[in-house]
């Protein structure tokens, strides 16, 4: 995101004056000789990440402009007007240098940049997870350890659950895939060969980009989720642990999308799910837990992929940003799908969803 900042404080020579824009402005002497006194122009003020706009107003013909860091002597711009954007917080003596031919000109600003909101975001990306020698599956591939015992899936700080019974061709947990294959399996090759899709056809980066997949658990009865007592978060198969002992992490967001398998048993129906009605929803609730294991909150975040509860509406086939920002601080994100389709041994609703774009913000010591 850019914008320019929207505070300045002026600390001016000369008697120059200068008002609080979007824009920084501001103007010099005149002076032919040579070499002039350095004009100290002021003091602006911007965050991370946003670009800074500094414009000194100098309409002076053939000019050559240069603007310095005085500190690392690099030049950051040779144009008249300053566009620069900051990745680190910290203050800056910045020196705009103009020639016109034997006469040179000096400008000197202040440009103090503070922390953005989200200057200590870790946001998962699985744009460079390898799926180069992935399993082949319709539309892409899947991590290859998908049903290996013990493998271990990690990105970053993110350590996603993952369980496999080789033996049994049977996962649970988190995957990651790039399939771009959002068909009803049930009337093509079946969908336990097929069950590796997103309806948006890929991740948030866009089609056929890598995301999370989980086969995960159905919200369990409310005795298990009393904040008030340790959780037991090793029963559970869609579990994500923020593997970093330094820091601590506050929840912040991530993107949800429905997978394919669901989303057909719900629109129409199949051997086990039944086509939804009014009254029906499909839901998955997310909760925070400690250090210490239990909850950061009695209620969880609830994102409902499907709501008829009020009534037959379209189902959202798109990504769907979800704030988490209400668990607080967590080590481990817990993640349980809930749908009204139950039958006697359980949910008839295909137990899936899939992931992206998660977010937490490391917490200043």
């Amino acid at each position: 995101m850019k914008k320019h900042f929207t505070k300045l404080s002026s600390i001016l020579f000369l008697g120059l004056t200068l008002l609080t824009a979007s824009t920084f402005t501001s103007c010099s002497n005149d002076d032919n000789a040579p070499y002039v006194i350095p004009t100290f122009n002021g003091t602006v003020e911007s965050v991370t990440f946003d670009e800074v706009t500094i414009d000194p107003q100098l309409n002076i013909a053939n000019a050559v402009y240069r603007w310095k860091d005085n500190a690392s002597g690099t030049i950051l711009s040779n144009e008249q007007v300053l566009k620069y954007t900051y990745n680190t917080p910290g203050t800056r003596d910045l020196v705009l240098i103009v020639e016109q031919g034997n006469s040179h000109r000096y400008y000197t600003y202040k440009v103090d940049v503070a922390k953005s909101y989200n200057y200590n975001y870790v946001t998962l990306d699985l744009s460079t997870f390898n799926l180069a020698d992935g399993q082949a599956t319709t539309g892409g591939k899947i991590w290859k350890d998908t049903y290996t015992e013990d493998a271990e899936l990690k990105s970053d700080i993110f350590n996603f659950k993952h369980i496999a019974y080789t033996d049994y061709n049977t996962w649970m947990g988190f995957t990651v895939s790039n399939s771009t294959d959002n068909s009803n399996q049930y009337k093509g090759d079946g969908w336990l060969d097929n069950q590796w899709g997103t309806m948006p056809q890929g991740g948030s980066a866009g089609k056929g980009s890598p995301f999370l997949v989980s086969f995960a658990d159905h919200k369990p009865h409310p005795t298990l989720l009393d904040p008030n007592k340790p959780f037991a978060i090793d029963r559970f198969s869609s579990v994500i642990t923020i593997e970093d002992n330094n820091n601590s992490y506050r929840a912040i967001s991530a993107n949800f999308a429905i997978s394919p398998w669901p989303y057909y048993g719900i629109l129409e129906g199949d051997d086990y799910a039944n086509k939804f009605k009014k009254g029906d929803y499909f839901a998955i609730h997310i909760y925070g837990v400690s250090k210490d294991k239990k909850l950061t909150t009695a209620k969880p975040v609830t994102h409902y992929f499907v709501d008829f509860r009020e009534g037959i509406n379209e189902i959202n086939k798109n990504w769907n940003k979800v704030d988490l920002s209400s668990l607080g601080e967590v080590k481990y994100l817990v993640f349980f799908l809930e749908t009204t389709d139950v039958g006697q041994w359980g949910a008839n609703t295909a137990l899936y969803f899939t992931m992206d774009n998660l977010t937490v913000d490391k917490i200043d010591k």
